[in-house]
């Protein structure tokens, strides 16, 4: 009588052992992503899996397992494209160790925030991947409950864990330079929400560029939508009307300034200069291309999953930031101001 499987195909964790040369207990933790596996070694698990067509049964693995092969991504607004693109980055590490990537989302509330993570917690997952909400309910102790927790692209006042950002002060300093050097004096900052990280991340670059040269900063705050964005910039144009260039927060808010220069008559570059943040394909086909400092989202994401896979196998990882550089991009949004 052939030996039941997880799945009951007739394989067997066992079988999968034999074929590879290996222990069973080291199938068991290629499956599971958990424990030091060297490459070669996880590989050859791998390729017996598939020749032998082991299929584990997820369900009664959970079961006898403390932690499910799943790792959860909770992140602020699904609509955003920066988001998509690091799911997408952090999905492909993980389907190397046979990890799901559980994917969750906020709107940038905490009391959702607090749900979702209530949701995925139920789960068993072996990690967490989380940007946090604005005014994020997320504490110590609940990164200790998931364990292998990194945060992604926001961080949380006094809350010490492994964190991947881009070099944000910098970047907007230079997005901000760029205008200057152009000419430009008067520029509008339209950023995030105020208590967001990024916003006062990219706020301090915006205004240190702006302190060096002697001018007077004029920043908006909004929503980080693209309606939020696109109501602040024609309120700031008419409550500012010898302004003559703007640095954006990020894709959607880049998208709600040209609209907002639409509704009001006016066009970039001619009577507005722009500089976007997080690039969007859209913007090289806009006219005019929009300059814009491009995100390593991806790589972004590459090192976010694997710190959670080095947390998985018991490494230490610096509860840090892990700072990621982004390029300024040139394209064609930037002009001397109108005389």
């Amino acid at each position: 009588m052939a030996t039941l499987t997880d799945d009951g195909s007739g394989a067997t964790v066992k079988t999968v052992a034999a074929h590879a040369g290996v222990s069973a207990q080291t199938v068991s933790r290629v499956l599971r992503g958990t424990g030091y596996v060297s490459e070669p070694t996880r590989q050859k698990v791998l390729a017996a899996v598939e020749a032998v067509g082991y299929r584990p049964n997820a369900v009664g693995r959970s079961l006898r397992a403390s932690r499910t092969p799943m790792v959860g991504l909770l992140i602020t607004d699904i609509a955003n494209p920066f988001y998509a693109n690091l799911h997408k980055s952090i999905e492909a590490v993980f389907r190397t160790r046979g990890l799901t990537l559980m994917l969750l989302n906020s709107d940038d509330d905490p009391e959702t925030e607090r749900q979702q993570l209530d949701l995925v917690s139920a789960y068993r997952p072996s990690g967490l991947l989380v940007a946090p909400a604005v005014r994020s309910s997320l504490t110590a102790n609940d990164l200790a409950a998931f364990g292998n927790s990194v945060l992604v692209s926001r961080t949380v006042p006094e809350l010490v864990a492994p964190a991947v950002v881009t070099n944000e002060p910098e970047a907007m300093t230079e997005a901000t330079q760029a205008l200057i050097d152009a000419g430009h004096r008067r520029i509008v900052a339209v950023l995030g929400p105020t208590e967001a990280s990024t916003t006062q991340r990219r706020e301090a670059g915006y205004r240190a560029a702006m302190a060096a040269i002697g001018a007077a900063p004029v920043v908006c705050y909004t929503d980080q939508t693209a309606p939020g964005a696109r109501g602040a910039i024609k309120e700031a144009l008419r409550a500012h009307p010898d302004l003559t260039a703007a640095v954006s927060f990020n894709n959607p808010v880049t998208a709600g300034i040209l609209a907002g220069l639409r509704d009001e008559g006016k066009t970039c570059p001619d009577d507005l200069s722009l500089v976007g943040f997080t690039d969007a394909s859209w913007m090289e086909f806009y006219q005019p291309p929009i300059t814009v400092v491009r995100q390593p989202v991806e790589e972004m994401g590459r090192i976010a999953a694997r710190l959670v896979l080095d947390l998985l196998d018991g490494k230490t990882v610096s509860p840090q930031l892990h700072i990621v550089p982004s390029t300024l991009l040139h394209r064609h949004s930037i002009v001397p101001p109108p005389a």
